[in-house]
């Protein structure tokens, strides 16, 4: 069994990530900076690429991965990335994720290794799904549909190459030990918890990891207060563990803290407020409504002042899946409703209800929160409760449910498969031109007409696959579900739900071919010439050539394009015209933002045209000491004692819990 399940999810991982393990491939937008100025020079060429919202893979963890290599081959520890801005940190920013597994993979293979990091993740997150659905009562058949509805989630693919979901894989882990701990408390369950919670932490996402943190305590206390002989105080083994677990990484969150709490994105972020996110709330049921970022999709993010794709999809667990945890609310058992109405608070969070973020901003941890990443929960919850919602749904025939799918799929049928149609070509054009002028109208189009006129025969196509993908597909397997129901054919109701989860996620993830990696661009290789000893750095514009990306051909770049950057230093860069928001500075600069640059150390600029410019008397700034953070020392004192202790706790664990009668009894 436990092999036909190994295989079951390792089949689901090769759906998404087994085309880049093909030879000569990489699971990696590499082309991406094709479409940057440094490298077409022209503005008015669109260069298409596999993924144009997927740039962090490329311009930071990617580059982070390629100097940790650099750096540990020549037999340094990797503090500092010494070729961005004033040093970069490694070692202390946890999106380096230096302690995870689902890293390693990477800084082994290089290129090849995200393909294997990818799988391991989806495989992680199938097997430890599997166990939650188990330990919160679901039967065998219905938690492997939980599994793979988690494996498959919008959270899950989005954010598959980002430490995300470095988190989000072993997360139903952590909350499946502490059940289990709490059930039957002994040595190696307390262990569980202790490795799982160490493994979250070293995910290195800490907004993931505080929302899902939250809700697994959240939901840990409420079932303790309802079901444990001993209450509240049933919870103590599994918050202990987790707790030691927490601490054992306190060697990069004790300086990690450090430097966020003298970063200038602190103080921006309690400042930041985000408009009620409708579109996520109709991306619930059909997330593609907008289109997406691949390469040959339609991405209509623009005209509505929609949230990024990644944003408006997270909380996706599939329409037919969330129409069955609804629809069989009443029939699931106690612990899957008790995690749903957490998830479902979480949910409601993320959508950025007006007034709810200004009371986040009142707290002075919370008020660092991203609202997205409050889904978590939901996630995590609605998919362990989709494999028994699913089972219930499709035990019998519904007539009613069955005529509310078939009636939505064949209106989405309809509208996808309109825009297809040559009849309606002549108004799909008047359209385009309509929405053209709108977006160049609002700024999000720089370009003449005349550009975007050129560009219309590819709009028209790709809007024409976008609505069969995105909605014609999704209304066809709703279709098929609701037929199903009427006939009371199990098995293809579950298998349409699962299918319409793959068909949302498939592809997103690009396989590029090496042979399509933007080579380095003719200004980089001129200033490498023109500064062989790299004394001076460089400036540009992140649409010319973007921050971070210097590290990988050893050039100095005034920006470390990440949130830890010092507030002291964000103030020299503003002189310069910086944004902080942005991450950039302008295009054109003023002399005044360019003498700003020279006293940074800034002897080249990268002109949006290619070319380079120097700026004269420009100050000699020398490289940054590859220096060990700040805080090292006491985070390494706290997780060396955490250890020491969690090795006692272990030991003294059955003489302590086991002794105590009755300490696992639960209440019918």
């Amino acid at each position: 069994m436990r092999l036909r399940l190994g295989l079951l999810f390792a089949a689901i991982a090769l759906l998404y990530a087994g085309p880049a393990l093909l030879p000569g491939r990489a699971l990696l937008p590499l082309d991406l900076p094709r479409d940057m100025l440094a490298w077409k020079r022209d503005p008015s060429i669109r260069g298409r690429v596999s993924n144009s919202l997927m740039s962090d893979p490329i311009v930071q963890f990617s580059v982070w991965d390629a100097e940790v290599r650099r750096m540990l081959a020549k037999g340094e520890m990797p503090w500092v990335n010494r070729y961005a801005g004033e040093g970069g940190p490694l070692f202390a920013n946890p999106q380096t994720a230096l302690f995870s597994p689902f890293t390693w993979p990477r800084l082994l293979f290089g290129l090849y290794g995200w393909a294997l990091a990818a799988m391991l993740k989806l495989v992680t997150a199938a097997v430890c799904a599997r166990w939650l659905a188990r330990e919160m009562g679901a039967e065998p058949r219905a938690a492997i549909i939980s599994a793979i509805v988690y494996a498959c989630s919008g959270q899950m693919i989005v954010w598959l190459l980002y430490p995300h979901t470095n988190v989000l894989s072993v997360l139903p882990g952590l909350l499946a030990a502490s059940l289990r701990l709490i059930r039957q408390p002994n040595e190696k369950h307390a262990l569980f918890v202790i490795l799982f919670a160490a493994l979250i932490t070293a995910g290195g996402h800490p907004e993931m990891l505080m929302t899902g943190v939250l809700g697994v305590i959240v939901f840990l206390i409420a079932h303790c207060e309802r079901t444990h002989k001993w209450g509240l105080l049933g919870t103590i083994p599994a918050l202990t563990g987790a707790m030691f677990g927490f601490l054992l990484l306190a060697v990069v969150n004790v300086p990690f803290a450090i430097l966020a709490y003298q970063s200038d994105t602190a103080a921006m972020r309690a400042q930041m407020i985000h408009p009620f996110r409708y579109w996520t709330v109709i991306s619930q049921i059909v997330p593609g409504i907008l289109g997406s970022p691949l390469q040959s999709e339609l991405d209509l993010t623009a005209l509505p002042h929609a949230e990024p794709f990644t944003i408006r999809a997270g909380a996706y667990i599939g329409a037919i899946a969330l129409f069955a945890v609804i629809l069989c609310w009443r029939s699931l058992s106690d612990p899957l409703r008790r995690g749903l109405k957490i998830g479902i608070i979480g949910l409601i969070l993320s959508w950025c209800i007006p007034g709810v973020e200004r009371l986040f901003h009142l707290a002075p941890l919370l008020s660092q929160l991203a609202l997205e990443y409050c889904a978590t929960p939901f996630v995590l919850f609605a998919s362990i409760a989709s494999g028994p919602a699913l089972c219930e749904l499709a035990s019998r025939p519904r007539k009613k449910a069955g005529a509310l799918l078939i009636l939505g799929g064949c209106l989405l049928l309809v509208a996808g498969v309109l825009p297809s149609l040559p009849p309606l070509r002549p108004q799909l054009v008047a359209a385009a031109h309509q929405v053209i002028d709108l977006l160049r109208a609002r700024g999000h189009l720089q370009q003449s007409a005349a550009v975007y006129e050129q560009r219309l025969t590819f709009y028209l196509a790709a809007a024409g696959w976008t609505a069969l993908r995105r909605i014609a597909l999704p209304g066809l397997l709703w279709l098929i579900a609701g037929v199903a129901l009427l006939r009371g054919k199990r098995s293809a109701v579950i298998a349409a739900a699962l299918a319409e989860l793959v068909a949302f996620g498939i592809g997103y993830n690009p396989a590029v071919s090496l042979q399509q990696a933007a080579p380095m661009p003719p200004a980089i290789a001129q200033i490498r010439q023109m500064d062989p000893r790299h004394e001076w750095l460089i400036a540009s514009n992140f649409e010319v050539f973007p921050a971070n990306l210097g590290t990988n051909y050893a050039v100095r770049d005034v920006v470390s394009l990440d949130v830890l950057m010092s507030k002291s230093y964000t103030a020299q860069l503003r002189e310069a015209g910086y944004d902080s928001l942005l991450h950039t500075i302008p295009k054109q600069l003023s002399p005044e933002a360019l003498k700003a640059l020279g006293r940074l150390g800034v002897r080249f600029v990268i002109n949006p045209d290619g070319s380079v410019s120097e700026i004269p008397n420009a100050a000699l700034h020398p490289m940054p000491v590859n220096a060990r953070p700040e805080g090292l020392e006491l985070g390494a004192l706290v997780s060396l004692l955490a250890f020491v202790i969690s090795i006692g706790w272990l030991r003294l664990y059955r003489s302590t819990f086991d002794t105590i009668p009755n300490w696992s009894d639960v209440r019918s």
